[in-house]
């Protein structure tokens, strides 16, 4: 990642991610990820403005917090697979761990790993588009791809999952989610969109490509409460060119 002054063109810092994470974990590849040279394929970068630190979206590895100065906070991710980096800092140390929802920790390791999902916790796979909500609660887009390391796996489905992570504590706990109960009508292998709207306590879930599971043309764009989970707009972006879109954001149409 490079940060540049917009007006001068001067680079200001430089975040080399082969550093600061392990280029030779292939734990969540599968047969559209054992590229050596795509090891990470980083699709997001947001600020965190809460302690000045970067939150990137490795596709093929899981979603890392990093400092100024490159150094690793937390990984939100399967643990499976993680070694040490360039530097030889063993990066299970920024590993997160799992919580229920009545806040104790997961301790069994198929959940840990990645093997088996719990009835209230599951990992981020092949996410995209975080984002973070007012208060510090981290939302994505959970495409689901390959989960639990199954890319066979007859129940198939992605979701925009919110996820409360605390960095002292080292821990995460999913809050909501929405998009298991849709199963392969909302499913999205790659791309894919997810916005939150404070105003309105609305959330926009965007399963954006293509899919030959669900045999949809194209992807849905669906607008869900909240507080509610029902749905309050649909639609289906269809066209037979087209494989899908990346993001979907809702625009004013009056200056």
């Amino acid at each position: 990642m490079i940060e540049v002054d917009r007006q001068s063109g001067a680079i200001i810092r430089e975040w080399d991610l082969k550093q600061s994470l392990d280029e030779n974990r292939v734990a969540l590849a599968d047969n559209l990820a054992n590229d050596p040279i795509d090891w990470i394929h980083v699709n997001a970068v947001i600020y965190d403005p809460s302690d000045d630190t970067m939150i990137i979206s490795g596709r093929l590895q899981g979603l890392i917090k990093l400092t100024n100065d490159n150094q690793v906070k937390w990984i939100l991710g399967p643990h499976k697979g993680w070694g040490r980096n360039r530097r030889g800092e063993d990066l299970k140390a920024f590993l997160l761990t799992p919580l229920d929802s009545a806040g104790a920790e997961i301790t069994d390791p198929l959940v840990l790993n990645g093997d088996a999902s719990h009835p209230e916790f599951e990992w981020n796979w092949f996410q995209h588009s975080p984002l973070i909500k007012e208060g510090g609660n981290i939302m994505l887009f959970d495409n689901g791809t390959s989960r639990n390391f199954n890319p066979a796996a007859v129940e198939r489905y992605s979701r925009a999952v919110e996820y409360t992570i605390d960095s002292r504590a080292m821990t995460a706990r999913q809050v909501w989610a929405y998009g298991k109960e849709r199963g392969k009508e909302t499913y999205s292998s790659v791309i894919s969109d997810v916005d939150f709207f404070p105003d309105r306590q609305r959330v926009l879930f965007c399963p954006a490509s293509r899919s030959k599971i669900s045999k949809e043309k194209a992807g849905k764009i669906v607008e869900i409460d909240y507080n509610t989970k029902e749905i309050v707009f649909q639609m289906s972006v269809s066209s037979e060119a087209l494989s899908g879109f990346h993001r979907a954001e809702r625009m004013n149409i009056y200056p």
